[in-house]
């Protein structure tokens, strides 16, 4: 009788310090008010000092999606004294990382394929990566910037923000609730165009693998596979 009690009570520390653990409500508001200060402050520099070619815009526009994320992160992180495994900044079995790369290309075939028949059926149709393509074939010096703050700035710092942060917090309510809530923020986020159904596929796929595995690495593998494979498939267009 008195091990059981004993167990009961060290499963309600366990799940208690798990619920303390995650983000809390100050590092919503403080990722929330930093996100719109540092958004719109890039958006107006992008603004006042555009870029001499488009492959440069591209570039730039590129590093400004890594480098704004990372900066969010890095206030909250600061602020809410946390520490980094409570955003999932933490080790992961390897074979989830070899099961990333299967879903991101399970990902990239799925969307290639939609896009396809997008294009086949509503020619013409504004998908928002003009500024990628002309980034990713703009010659070899655009295109290392472009693989670089593309495909490996952009998703770790959108990883650690919208999975480490949000799908962190949003699990308080469940783990469907923090797939589904964090996917959706993550989709209207890269706009209400042809890039959504493929943003909100990639937050749901690795929302789940924040769930499953709280560790933000094998969703930020899914995101640079994914992103890599449209970047050169764009250098080739």
């Amino acid at each position: 009788m008195t091990n059981d009690t004993s167990k009961t009570n060290t499963s309600k520390t366990n799940t208690s310090t798990n619920a303390e653990r995650r983000p809390q409500w100050l590092e919503l508001i403080v990722a929330l008010v930093a996100a719109v200060l540092i958004y719109g402050a890039g958006i107006a520099l992008l603004g006042i000092f555009p870029a001499p070619t488009p492959a440069l815009e591209g570039v730039a526009g590129l590093f400004f999606s890594g480098a704004a994320p990372m900066l969010v992160f890095t206030i909250v992180v600061l602020v809410g004294m946390r520490d980094l495994a409570a955003f999932g900044v933490r080790r992961v079995e390897p074979r989830w990382l070899l099961i990333a790369v299967l879903l991101a290309a399970a990902c990239f075939a799925v969307i290639l394929t939609f896009d396809t028949v997008v294009q086949h059926l509503f020619p013409g149709v504004d998908d928002s990566q003009d500024t990628l393509r002309a980034a990713a074939s703009g010659g070899v010096l655009a295109l290392i910037g472009t693989i670089f703050f593309g495909a490996v700035l952009t998703p770790l710092g959108e990883e650690l923000v919208f999975r480490g942060i949000l799908t962190r917090f949003f699990e308080r309510w469940g783990s469907w609730a923090a797939i589904v809530l964090s996917a959706l923020i993550f989709a209207v986020f890269h706009g209400i165009n042809l890039v959504l159904p493929s943003a909100l596929l990639v937050g749901l796929v690795n929302g789940w693998l924040m769930v499953r595995t709280k560790s933000v690495w094998p969703g930020v593998v899914v995101h640079i596979v994914y992103n890599s494979a449209f970047l050169i498939l764009y250098s080739f267009s």
